[in-house]
């Protein structure tokens, strides 16, 4: 499943940059996308599972410590790691410019950096990165969501 989730990674960039090369957010058949509802409901999403994705890896902590396993846990984390790079595109087909371009690109990596961890040497050598661009995902996150209630 880590594998798929690359792949799937890889294509929603592919997808995000090429769509931001040909404009395509300006696209007659994709005027959908700029409807401000369509915006706040997959927004929403998206920051749904961005939240159910850190409960799942805060939760991992308190599940260790009670001796329960992680293992049923990884593979809901996985899931939605599938879904994800699908829903930053359903949410907008192009990269934006400055914390419009960071923000997906910060989530595609660190979903990238989650396929890599697979084995102790792997795990020492990714984890870092997969933490430190998720928790950046989920910061530009709320400051993208404080930007578009505040100023719309």
């Amino acid at each position: 499943m880590k594998q798929v989730a690359r792949w799937f990674g890889w294509a929603a960039g592919l997808i995000l940059i090429l769509g931001w090369w040909v404009e395509a957010d300006t696209w007659e058949i994709l005027a959908f996308q700029r409807s401000p509802v369509y915006r706040n409901t997959t927004g929403s999403f998206l920051l749904a599972l961005i939240l159910f994705q850190w409960g799942l890896s805060l939760g991992r902590a308190v599940f260790q410590r009670t001796g329960s396993r992680w293992g049923r846990w990884v593979d809901w984390h996985i899931r939605i790691s599938l879904l994800l790079p699908w829903a930053l595109v359903a949410h907008s087909i192009a990269l934006g410019w400055g914390l419009l371009a960071l923000l997906p690109l910060s989530l595609i990596a660190g979903s990238q950096f989650g396929t890599l961890l697979d084995g102790e040497t792997s795990l020492r050598r990714f984890l870092a990165y997969h933490v430190g661009f998720s928790a950046l995902t989920l910061a530009l996150a709320l400051v993208h969501l404080y930007s578009v209630v505040m100023y719309r």
